[in-house]
């Protein structure tokens, strides 16, 4: 999905929507002021610098040919926690078991040999939606292990916060939470001024995406990656297409179970192959 620059005293800025922007934004140049104040904002913890060490620094790099995989920000805090912070800008109506499946992942990382299970620290997802998802007018929902009939929680070591960037309204009075959602959806200059003149933490986020924005490395490696995307999905059409032309009801098969490996939605499937949601399930399952 192509996403537009945002006008800006003559410059045209990334949107922080872009995955590798928001990465860039919350960790290049090793200045972790901006990570902290939305970890801490979100989570509703005092966190500082020096409480944050990203373990995974380096932007992907993406070629012609390469399988996209998501960019995401990864955080230990002093006290043990794993967070891993990201945005979506697109639907693959597969984000729930996709979250609980990366935060499984994300504990299961921490097991080394000789560790005992009482040592495995909690682990936090942060997945920042620019479509809606739930069926709550609040934008931030938090999930946790409770007890469905007493709401006594189990453990504290999962939780997914899930904050739908569609649902952020403008009001007389702001945290710095909806500050900083108004800040990852803006689309027009003026809305960054008012947030530049709101707080300092906002004129500096804005100062450090008109730096990210003038990089051209930055803006080569989101060409090849939406470049790559768009021949990605081309091409899955394409090769459908042309088994379907053949009647090689088993290349199409194929061919669907191949798009299911690499991440795509039943329904995105359904999409592409132009078949019911049931005709897609019950190839797979054959």
């Amino acid at each position: 999905m192509i996403i537009e620059d945002i006008p800006y005293k003559g410059r045209a800025l990334l949107s922080t929507r872009r995955d590798l922007v928001f990465k860039a934004l919350l960790t290049s140049d090793g200045d972790l002021e901006l990570l902290a104040s939305l970890l801490s904002c979100i989570l509703d913890l005092k966190i500082s610098t020096e409480d944050i060490t990203v373990t995974n620094t380096e932007l992907p790099r993406t070629h012609l040919g390469d399988k996209l995989s998501s960019v995401d920000v990864r955080v230990k805090l002093s006290d043990g926690k794993h967070i891993n912070a990201e945005i979506q800008v697109q639907d693959e109506h597969n984000m729930e078991s996709r979250s609980v499946y990366y935060l499984s992942r994300l504990y299961v990382e921490q097991m080394v040999s000789g560790m005992d299970y009482i040592d495995i620290q909690p682990t936090i997802s942060i997945i920042i939606l620019d479509y809606p998802l739930l069926d709550y007018k609040e934008y931030h929902n938090k999930y946790r292990l409770k007890n469905t009939r007493n709401n006594d929680e189990l453990t504290d070591v999962f939780e997914i916060n899930f904050l739908e960037l569609k649902k952020v309204r403008r009001k007389n009075e702001n945290s710095m939470k909806d500050l900083w959602m108004l800040f990852l959806k803006a689309e027009k200059e003026e809305d960054l001024e008012m947030l530049a003149n709101e707080n300092p933490i906002m004129e500096k986020a804005i100062n450090k995406l008109v730096y990210i924005s003038a990089d051209e490395k930055v803006r080569y490696e989101l060409d090849m990656r939406e470049k790559a995307e768009l021949d990605y999905h081309s091409a899955m059409k394409s090769n459908y297409r042309k088994g379907e032309e053949k009647g090689e009801a088993k290349g199409k098969k194929e061919m669907i179970i191949e798009m299911k490996n690499d991440g795509l939605s039943e329904e995105r499937i359904a999409k592409i192959a132009k078949l019911p949601v049931e005709k897609i399930k019950e190839i797979l399952l054959s």
